[in-house]
């Protein structure tokens, strides 16, 4: 059964003549009894009566089936109505993950537009750090992730795409009386015994700055990790240890107390919104032109 035949039995109950029905539902008399017949035998009862030739009579039957054909009807409208709200952007959540740096990079700022622009559509925001937001990415419990490229290397390039959304420095960061703050710039060659503090793995920090140590040669004096940059800060402030940090990311929290020294051969990263191939949304399309400045330039993964 289609629902066709339960529009065209609600017009049949409503008209009460096969002829009129017809008419309204701008079929022939004859398409309309023979869809009749076929609904009648495969619901094995009858839902009219044809005693009176001139209006039809409804059984008992045909008073539960037109009941349950509104009901059936209105339940699919109410369907077709909220699709629609989707494709239109009326209604949706977009689920995203991000490496816990969004105000640094302004992106609040521009999710906040949208969702000024789009206020039927909520957004659910998660921070996490690089592991985890990779693994919710590959588990593909996120419509769209925010990480850094270093972080994005590891997911599978034939199943995930990321476009850039800004480019930043990774720098040394000091105490201002560091005896390496009267330098310019840096090279690896001069933190070979220094003490190191950093932010944990996964945070796409500790995998870019173990990288630099691993081509110099060096084996890092790791003293201290911690996922949160005022604490990485605090334990710089008034000694000689030193940490590692993208610019933008640590420019909310360094005050006079500390300097950024860049390296000799400036080590730049990229933050890119990531997400998996054929599954971006018209919302996170959308989304991602307020953060991007595009809707349709997307990038490989690189």
């Amino acid at each position: 059964m289609t629902l066709e035949d339960f529009y065209s039995f609600i017009v049949i109950y409503q008209i009460r003549n096969i002829s009129d029905a017809a008419v309204e539902l701008n079929i022939t008399q004859s398409a309309l009894s023979k869809r009749l017949r076929n609904m009648q035998n495969e619901l094995n009862t009858a839902l009219i009566s044809t005693r009176n030739k001139r209006q039809l009579t409804i059984t008992e039957s045909g008073e539960v089936f037109f009941r349950y054909a509104q009901t059936i009807t209105a339940q699919y409208q109410l369907l077709q109505d909220e699709l629609r709200d989707y494709r239109t952007l009326q209604r949706g959540t977009l689920h995203i993950g991000s490496v816990p740096v969004m105000a640094q990079y302004g992106l609040t700022r521009k999710m906040s537009r949208f969702m000024h622009d789009f206020p039927q559509i909520n957004i659910r925001l998660e921070e996490l750090q690089g592991a985890d937001l990779l693994k919710q990415l590959q588990n593909q419990a996120l419509d769209l992730g925010i990480l850094r490229d270093v972080q994005s290397q590891q997911l599978n390039k034939s199943q995930f795409e990321a476009v850039n959304l800004d480019t930043d420095e990774l720098r040394v960061v000091l105490d201002a009386h560091h005896p390496l703050a009267q330098q310019a710039t840096l090279t690896m060659a001069d933190l070979t015994d220094v003490e190191v503090v950093t932010l944990n793995p996964g945070s796409g920090v500790y995998e870019k700055m173990g990288s630099l140590f691993q081509q110099a040669g060096i084996t890092p004096n790791i003293r201290f990790t911690t996922p949160h940059i005022e604490t990485l800060l605090g334990m710089v402030a008034h000694t000689q240890r030193v940490t590692f940090l993208f610019t933008k990311a640590a420019q909310p929290f360094l005050t006079s107390d500390f300097v950024t020294r860049p390296f000799r051969q400036p080590l730049i990263s990229h933050l890119q919104l990531v997400y998996p191939r054929g599954t971006l949304s018209q919302a996170a399309q959308r989304f991602m032109g307020y953060l991007n400045g595009s809707l349709v330039n997307y990038s490989s993964l690189k």
